[in-house]
């Protein structure tokens, strides 16, 4: 019928069109635009539609009416969004806070970066054609208004004079919202002369997705020895595809680590769930330190004072972490946390003399939200087109007044064991569940306020592959290192392993961390002192 000689398109014939391939108007399930339209369903929670592309009437009868510029698009182009990716857009965070838009960043060092047309195909190919990738936030909907990637917009190129300008230059850019006028993510290339590094810095807006879904989207972009990168990222079997679980399987030992710890006894299970489930009602501010803010300030929840700084941290050898993680019988999380941990009391103590981490015996409360993924389902056939927001924010408290390196491991692998109860997370899911799908936004956006307030620190730690990646795959380049940079109301501790080695940064209040450097380097010695214990547990 396309090839045929047909009536003037017209918004009529599109809605006759939409009938005839099972495309009702209407239903909150349409696509892209044009020649872009999303070729699937995008994920479990955004609302589902047929994978079927319109045919070329619709397109032309779509711009005819609407055009190719921004503007209202007709419902056959909106899809409903998933509850989190809608709480995302509408804001999780009380007005009042004057908080960031949720914006994940990503800065990867190459020692030569790809090219903007090598990059701009690779989107074109393996991302655009996701609704996440392709359309806008419009109310709770993604809605198609551009029938092409915009390269002008969503790609740019800088010339700057070495790799100390580019982490200068991330200092305002990770402060920066997108432009809701076109689809919400943008990638920067920052080049430097050789033999200075150069960076890509991506902004992605999270109703997009969370970590792990985005790191499996962007995978078909990715090349690496055995040319598959799935199977070279240590995920705990849970969170991969059950395509992908026993490839993965001689990776383990470089990710999350560890096996859920079981309740025992009959009140155990019971007592973890309501815990998990209470959390928010149950939680009491941090003990006050001269690295987190006042408590007065921070009630009932503490406002973004529109001050940040991005610091990297050395980058720590994998082979350490897993030979102390060998050594102790315990997770590279725990081993990562207990490592952190203790640099923040040396920062605390000696850099800025609070006198309850210089002593011994006082008692203190510090609590740091960590991010965890959760197994979410994943075709494999469109790794964009799963891209969702399936994660829980947990509290966990980090043995900051334990004197010793072997002593706060221990404490640490305790805490951690607690919060893998399955009964703990099931209580925690429950209350979020709760919250973004039954609860009015208010009430979502006053939970997260006072919890995050009650905190001192939030840490993500999303694992990569174990070798060397090119990007994109099709005529890019190795990466070197990556980062992923977030400014949040409180301080962000961002971890990502790669290729061998640990990539940490903190972002965070320099009234608070006036010389983040400085803890950069505690951390790195941590993991010597973690090493130099000889007692196994």
């Amino acid at each position: 019928a396309a090839q045929r000689s047909v009536e003037r398109p017209t918004f009529a014939t599109a809605l006759r069109l939409s009938v005839a391939t099972d495309r009702p108007m209407g239903a909150g399930d349409g696509g892209g635009g044009g020649a872009s339209t999303p070729r699937s369903a995008v994920s479990d929670n955004d609302e589902v539609c047929a994978p079927k592309t319109p045919p070329p009437q619709v397109c032309a009868a779509l711009t005819e009416t609407h055009g190719d510029g921004i503007g209202a698009a007709p419902q056959l182009l909106r899809r409903k969004m998933s509850g989190m990716a809608a709480a995302f857009e509408a804001g999780t965070w009380d007005p009042k806070m004057q908080m960031l838009e949720p914006t994940i960043n990503v800065l990867v060092y190459f020692s030569c970066a790809p090219s903007l047309d090598v990059l701009a195909a690779a989107v074109d190919r393996h991302l655009w054609p996701s609704c996440r990738f392709s359309c806008c936030m419009d109310n709770g909907y993604w809605v198609s208004r551009h029938t092409h990637m915009d390269r002008s917009y969503h790609f740019r190129e800088l010339e700057v004079e070495s790799e100390d300008a580019i982490d200068e230059w991330v200092q305002t850019a990770m402060m920066q919202p997108l432009d809701k006028n076109y689809p919400v993510w943008r990638v920067t290339v920052l080049r430097a002369p050789e033999p200075d590094r150069s960076a890509l810095f991506w902004q992605l807006h999270h109703s997009i997705g969370d970590g792990l879904s985005l790191l499996f989207a962007f995978s078909p972009m990715m090349g690496c020895a055995g040319g598959d990168p799935l199977a070279k990222i240590p995920l705990p079997s849970a969170l991969l595809p059950p395509e992908k679980r026993k490839a993965a399987a001689g990776a383990r030992g470089g990710g999350g680590g560890g096996k859920p710890a079981q309740a025992r006894g009959c009140c155990r299970a019971p007592c973890a769930f309501v815990r998990g489930a209470l959390t928010p009602a149950l939680v009491k501010h941090d003990t006050e330190l001269r690295i987190n803010p006042p408590v007065a300030q921070r009630s009932p929840f503490l406002p973004f004072n529109g001050r940040r700084a991005f610091t990297r941290f050395p980058r720590v050898k994998m082979d350490t972490v897993k030979s102390i993680k060998d050594q102790h019988s315990c997770s590279v999380n725990d081993v990562l946390m207990a490592a952190l941990t203790g640099a923040l009391r040396r920062y605390g103590a000696e850099v800025c003399g609070d006198p309850l981490l210089k002593s011994k015996s006082a008692r203190i409360d510090f609590k740091s939200m960590v991010m965890l993924a959760l197994p979410r389902p994943v075709d494999m056939g469109d790794l964009a087109g799963s891209l969702t927001n399936k994660m829980l924010f947990v509290s966990c408290p980090l043995p900051i007044d334990e004197p010793t390196a072997l002593g706060r491991l221990q404490r640490t692998i305790a805490a951690f064991a607690n919060m893998k109860s399955s009964a703990y997370i099931a209580g925690v899911a429950g209350l979020t569940d709760f919250v973004k799908g039954v609860a009015p936004t208010s009430v979502l956006q006053k939970t997260a306020s006072e919890t995050f307030s009650k905190h001192s620190l939030l840490v993500t730690n999303v694992p990569s592959t174990t070798v060397p990646i090119t990007f994109p795959k099709e005529g890019g380049e190795q990466v070197s290192e990556t980062h992923m940079v977030f400014p949040n109301v409180i301080p962000q501790v961002s971890i990502i392993t790669y290729n061998g080695f640990v990539n940490a940064n903190i972002v965070a209040d320099p009234e608070l961390f006036p010389t983040a450097e400085v803890l950069g380097e505690m951390f790195q010695q941590e993991f010597e002192a973690l090493a130099s214990c000889d007692l196994v547990l």
